[in-house]
């Protein structure tokens, strides 16, 4: 349960306390408001002393693809994607190439709203009158200076262009928003129109300077071809020339005939030689030439041998019928013999035929050969001519083709450049703009107001950020971590008067001051219901904060209650500035703590009684030379039990902690100590090095009590119950000074 508790403490330490943020921004309201109200007046006539701008804009088509028969792309084998192309048409309208011609074409340099003349009744300085009257010491200028700050008047002109110009291409079209801002609504017209003119004109110069440079190489590309060609077909002419070719096609197909024709002649020849060689080498063999069939066939022997057969049998008849010598049978021999001579005789007219027969056919085979190897011979020396021939041809016909094709490409970039067809476009021409695009008055001021407000709101939180005092209540438990037991209000009209202030919870019983004093009182009494120890030490860290004046009210308060026979003592403990004898109006010279102790005066004499209450006083009495000393003595122990026996409650009204020394002392003797705070003055780290200091000295915190608190400075802060309990009493009962 104690571990789940710390984790608790924890959490709240860490957390953002959103209330306080709140709080600080209600406590600098009134100031926050002003200054934003302030600001924006400020900015309001700012605003609406500055010259309205217009702003002027045309729309420009900006087409893909050119209308022109030739373009760069075919020249040169550029491939450009369309994205790319767009872009780059976007970046050339805002070049500053384009933007020179804009203002070299509209004069813009001398224009009013470029070149802000100085008054004409403003006069140089008195120096440099002086000087203009000693042209030998008056300063000038040397050319090159004089043309450098022209040259950094044109470039802060064409700054000045380029921040007014706004080119927006609209997505997925081929459409591109050009404008520019003026405080003269026709020049914003006349730029922008000027403007897309010049980038029409200066797309179609571009274009017909990339033709002209295309063309004048295509001229020089034209010339080169057309030598080429030349020479091919001179080559070629020489080369028939010194061939003495005239139809080679013709000759080459002759011979390729006359080749086919001597070999279908060669086989008939070749077989006519084979017959004539077989029945020759019969002959040559000593065959018989009349059993040879080539000589059986012949048509003269085979009658030459039917007569001989004949007259053969008819001369076997007329054997056995005549004799030999017989006429007739003479004759029929003598028949015979003839026509055998005859038969001989053909056969050897047929041999000799044979013979000659296979000569010819041998000697026409042997011819047809040669007829062919010097065709074959004549065919390959025309198929190397016609290799080299063909060479030449091709040469010529390439060099021709090129030549052809770089005419008509010459052609068409003559047309294009007198085409010179354009593919920008005006779309929407800018016209005079009726209402200014800035400033936009309106939205200036309430966006001043709201940036003042938030930054009045900055600056609250950064000031409560760098406070290191105590406003509120809220404060005590937020920044000290310490119990907190009341609130004091501030009471100006009693600030000057410390003799009724400590005494107006008498006076003013029923007052915003005596009810905060008895809340502390009541946070006393509880804390102390069942311990016999009463003694509670009032201190503070420095002089000033309102300690004395808890402590008189306190125990007044205190002694206001109904404790029977028991009595209140309040004791001046701060030995070296004394007031409470003054301000409880006792006698001068009146006995108090320093008699009782130094000078060992009787008890009874040191304490004085307040009339009509229940409370004596024990003074601080003659300041000592050594207050500590006296402090920290057995005495006062002793003192301070003695009187415990007598009180039911003992109030020490001991010196600030980061005065004196004597508070540390002083702790060691009480059961707890009240620890005053003036709101809106004491720092927090002064606060808590008091509390370490005495807490290093064993004394027990019984809570802080903020003196002094401004209630209307806590209604605009608006802290807590406290405050709340205050505006209560404010409004019922008593006013804010106490008064009821």
């Amino acid at each position: 349960m104690d571990r789940f508790s710390q984790d608790e403490d924890f959490l709240e330490e860490d957390s953002i306390d959103l209330r306080h943020y709140w709080n600080v921004v209600r406590q600098y309201q009134w100031r926050i408001v002003l200054l934003a109200l302030v600001a924006t007046v400020l900015a309001g006539l700012f605003v609406f002393t500055m010259k309205p701008v217009y702003r002027s804009s045309a729309t420009l088509l900006v087409e893909s693809k050119q209308a022109s028969l030739l373009s760069i792309e075919d020249v040169y084998s550029m491939d450009t994607s369309r994205a790319e192309y767009f872009q780059t048409q976007f970046e050339i309208i805002k070049s500053p190439d384009l933007a020179r011609k804009v203002i070299q074409r509209m004069k813009l340099a001398i224009h009013p709203e470029f070149n802000e003349e100085k008054p004409e009744d403003e006069s140089p300085p008195f120096w440099q009158e002086w000087l203009a009257m000693l042209p030998a010491l008056a300063p000038g200028k040397p050319d090159s200076a004089e043309a450098d700050e022209a040259l950094k008047a044109e470039e802060q002109l064409l700054k000045e262009f380029l921040e007014r110009l706004t080119v927006k291409p609209r997505p997925k079209t081929q459409l591109v928003d050009v404008s520019f801002d003026a405080k003269d609504p026709k020049l914003a017209r006349d730029v922008v129109n000027t403007l897309g003119e010049a980038f029409i004109e200066s797309g179609l110069e571009a274009r017909m300077e990339a033709t002209r440079k295309s063309a004048e190489w295509l001229s020089d590309r034209l010339q080169t071809l057309k030598d080429k060609l030349t020479e091919s077909e001179n080559r070629l002419q020489a080369y028939l020339a010194k061939e003495h070719l005239v139809d080679l096609e013709g000759v080459l197909t002759l011979s390729a005939k006359e080749i086919e024709k001597n070999t279908e002649t060669l086989a008939t020849v070749r077989q006519a030689r084979i017959e004539a060689e077989s029945t020759y080498n019969k002959i040559k063999a000593g065959n018989r030439i009349d059993q040879i069939p080539e000589v059986l066939q012949d048509r003269v022997i085979q009658d030459l041998k039917n007569k001989e057969a004949e007259l053969a049998g008819k001369e076997s008849d007329f054997a056995e019928r005549y004799g030999p010598e017989h006429p007739a049978m003479v004759a029929v021999r003598s028949e015979h013999e003839a026509i055998r001579a005859l038969l001989e005789k053909q056969l050897a007219s047929i041999v000799s035929s044979i013979k000659s027969r296979y000569e010819i056919t041998r000697a026409n085979e042997q011819a047809i050969l040669s007829s062919i190897e010097n065709n074959k011979a004549q065919v390959q020396k025309i198929g190397s001519k016609q290799g080299r021939l063909s060479e030449l041809q091709r040469e010529v016909d390439s060099n021709k083709k090129l030549y052809e094709t770089f005419i008509d490409r010459f052609k068409e970039a003559n047309e294009a450049a007198e085409l010179g067809s354009a593919n920008i476009r005006f779309i929407d021409k800018a016209s005079i703009p009726i209402d200014p695009v800035k400033p936009k008055k309106k939205l200036i001021v309430a966006l001043t107001f709201v940036g003042m407000l938030f930054l009045g709101v900055l600056i609250a939180l950064l000031l409560d950020f760098l406070d290191s005092t105590f406003k509120s209540p809220d404060d005590i438990e937020r920044k000290l971590g310490q119990p907190f037991l009341g609130a004091i209000p501030l009471l100006d009209r009693l600030r000057n008067k410390p003799e009724e202030l400590g005494q107006i919870v008498v006076h003013e019983p029923r007052g915003v001051f005596a009810e905060a004093v008895r809340t502390v009182r009541t946070g006393l009494v509880l804390s102390a219901l069942d311990s016999p120890h009463n003694i509670w030490m009032i201190t503070s860290s420095f002089p000033g904060e309102g300690k004395s004046t808890l402590s008189m009210n306190l125990a007044q308060s205190l002694a206001q209650l109904d404790n029977g026979d028991k009595r209140v003592l309040l004791i001046e403990a701060d030995l070296r500035k004394p007031q409470l004898a003054k301000r409880f109006q006792l006698p001068p010279r009146a006995p108090g703590l320093t008699h009782a102790l130094a000078l060992h005066a009787k008890l009874d004499e040191c304490l004085h009684s307040v009339p009509g209450l229940a409370l004596d006083v024990l003074p601080a009495g003659m300041p000592p030379p050594n207050p500590l000393e006296l402090l920290a003595s057995r005495s006062f122990a002793e003192l301070l039990d003695e009187l415990e026996k007598r009180y039911s409650l003992i109030l020490i009204d001991s010196p600030p902690v980061h005065a004196v020394s004597d508070a540390q002392w002083l702790a060691q003797h009480v059961r707890s100590v009240i620890y005053a705070i003036k709101a809106d003055s004491t720092s927090i780290k002064a606060v808590k090095d008091g509390l370490r200091t005495l807490e290093r000295f064993g004394a027990p915190l019984a809570g802080v009590v903020l003196t002094q608190m401004d209630v209307e400075k806590s209604k605009r802060y608006g802290r807590g119950e406290y405050s709340g309990y205050y505006y209560y009493q404010t409004a019922y009962g008593a006013d804010e000074t106490g008064t009821s």
